[in-house]
């Protein structure tokens, strides 16, 4: 018997995405044993949409916003199937994608996490990510971003990071225990859980036949090209990667990066100045400094639950950056010399890891 699965949708001020997303949940191929809607304290009328059209939807209704991590802590918590799909409030899922990414976690053992090939609603020919790795810096590199779908393999592939607009995880595998770090609050979050995941030895596959739609995000707060970045995104990227250097990395692994690093912080320093976030990196500096018991209580832990190694989790390659944060001129040049860099050191440290 195949087991059942729990549709768990994370909901912000989604009441324009929702009937496309739900229309898309009725149609398809897996008929969910339940449906959930996660809702952060959303100040639109995302819930009364919901329960006036969707009544199979059950509504769990958070009484403040704590970000996307907790609101998934709360599905994750609630779920009364072990398989559990997470979607953001703007994916819309093809009618096959939820079967064939339970299929892929059933078939592959010691699997805990499947994620499809997300691709631009307003541009379906168009990749904008499957699956994600973690550069050697504590970065995000997002496989097959921007590729032409028509071209891209068809083959599962195991990936070393989770990006969390949709993807199906067997709570039987990875445990009770809540999966994300609610303090991370937004951005990197799901980098976070990623990482660990692979760190307790669980894989992470990246299903490409297994397909959604993603949309524009939430406003203010999601990052589209062309679009400023909001201070609490800096703000979050900056301070989570570096958690995410100091909590989940070996000790060996930090001290041996330690040059290259150096040198990275140095360049994003300086383009922090350029482009007016130094406010937000200074209150990224600011938390770090203010936790220290934090990150040292959270690493233990991370430590405690390794069963991969760095050497196995970190990969190099250019850096994961998005092209408007180099749009030519001076930028470019720091960018393609420090990219040349960050491959020299990671030739040189890798085998010693």
């Amino acid at each position: 018997m195949t087991p059942p699965v729990t549709l768990c949708i994370i909901n912000y001020n989604g009441e324009r995405y929702l009937p496309r997303t739900l229309a898309a949940v009725r149609a398809s191929g897996l008929r969910f044993d339940e449906v959930l809607l996660v809702d952060d304290a959303s100040p639109d009328g995302s819930v009364a949409l919901v329960r006036e059209h969707w009544p199979e939807v059950t509504v769990l209704a958070r009484p403040k916003n704590g970000g996307p991590g907790a609101a998934r802590n709360a599905g994750y918590a609630a779920a009364r199937n072990d398989f559990i799909l997470f979607i953001d409030n703007d994916v819309a899922l093809t009618s096959e994608c939820a079967e064939r990414l339970r299929a892929a976690l059933l078939e592959r053992e010691g699997a805990a996490v499947a994620m499809p090939r997300v691709l631009y609603a307003a541009r379906p020919d168009t990749i904008q990510y499957e699956g994600a790795d973690c550069h050697f810096l504590g970065l995000m590199a997002l496989r097959r971003a921007d590729q032409p779908a028509d071209e891209a393999p068809v083959e599962t592939a195991e990936t070393q990071s989770v990006v969390t607009c949709a993807f199906l995880v067997h709570r039987g595998r990875w445990g009770a225990s809540p999966p994300f770090d609610d303090s991370f609050i937004f951005n990197y979050e799901d980098h976070d859980f990623g990482v660990r995941t692979r760190i307790m030895g669980w894989i992470v596959l990246a299903v490409a036949d297994a397909r959604v739609l993603h949309g524009e995000g939430t406003a203010g707060l999601s990052f589209r090209e062309g679009r400023e970045r909001s201070p609490i995104r800096v703000y979050c990227l900056i301070r989570n990667r570096w958690r995410i250097l100091l909590q989940s990395f070996q000790l060996r692994s930090l001290v041996l990066l330690a040059p290259c690093l150096v040198v990275y912080e140095i360049v994003q320093l300086g383009g922090v100045v350029k482009k007016g976030w130094l406010a937000s990196w200074l209150r990224a500096v600011g938390w770090i400094v203010a936790n220290p018991r934090t990150i040292l209580r959270r690493r233990r832990a991370v430590q405690r639950s390794r069963r991969t190694p760095d050497r196995a989790l970190l990969l190099g390659g250019p850096l994961p950056f998005t092209p408007g944060l180099a749009p030519g001129g001076v930028e470019r040049l720091v960018r393609n010399g420090l990219d040349r860099f960050v491959a020299g050191y990671w030739r040189l440290v890798r085998g010693l890891l």
